[in-house]
């Protein structure tokens, strides 16, 4: 849980004309819009299993059921066993992947749930990187625009929402930079009166979502 804890990210995004800098700022959790205890949200399985290739199941655990699992790391949000195929993600996690492209939770926990379920659904494939964290954070970034548009976000909703998730990957590889993968292509940020053109323009190397 993050409560009254404040991180900033300052991230450079660069585009062919511009740079842009975003300033993120947590502050609080909605705590009205966290997942119920116990919750498994079908939507999250939907989405997860389209990146996981169908492996694996997504549990919302509330947050006494958080605060007492002693599988998690102190800061962590969320963890996958990939021994029993499943992951768990916290009450924030969750209200964030469930209200993508609404207006009930922030646009920074928004991104964290997209930015979660991807990452820990690559946790969950079966393929030979599952264990790699450079591998598994750069299809996260690759794949953040898609899977915020299958929880609900609007072509351009998920392109306003991709510079947080731009920014929690830098913030990762800031406190872990083995996680880098030098390989990764991240797509680039286009601004939404850019983004009809821009976009169908780029195509972004990524992970075949029909192969293991």
């Amino acid at each position: 849980m993050i409560a009254e804890r404040v991180l900033s990210w300052i991230v450079r995004v660069s585009s062919t004309a511009a740079v842009c800098v975003v300033l993120v700022a947590i502050t609080s959790v909605n705590q009205a819009a966290a997942a119920k205890a116990g919750d498994t949200a079908a939507l999250l399985n939907d989405v997860a299993h389209v990146y996981s290739l169908g492996v694996g199941e997504v549990r919302c655990a509330s947050q006494l059921e958080w605060d007492a699992d002693p599988h998690r790391t102190r800061f962590s949000w969320g963890y996958t066993n990939v021994r029993s195929d499943y992951t768990v993600l916290p009450p924030t996690i969750c209200a964030g992947a469930m209200n993508v492209g609404g207006t009930s939770v922030p646009a920074w926990q928004q991104a964290a749930g997209v930015w979660m379920l991807v990452h820990e659904a690559f946790h969950l494939r079966h393929w030979r990187f599952r264990r790699n964290e450079a591998k598994v954070g750069c299809q996260t970034i690759v794949y953040f625009t898609d899977a915020a548009a299958r929880l609900g976000a609007s072509e351009s909703r998920a392109q306003q929402l991709y510079p947080y998730g731009l920014a929690l990957r830098d913030l990762e590889l800031d406190l872990y930079p083995w996680h880098r993968d030098p390989k990764c292509v991240v797509p680039p940020w286009f601004p939404p009166s850019a983004l009809s053109l821009s976009v169908r323009r780029w195509t972004s190397p990524r992970l075949e979502l029909s192969k293991a």
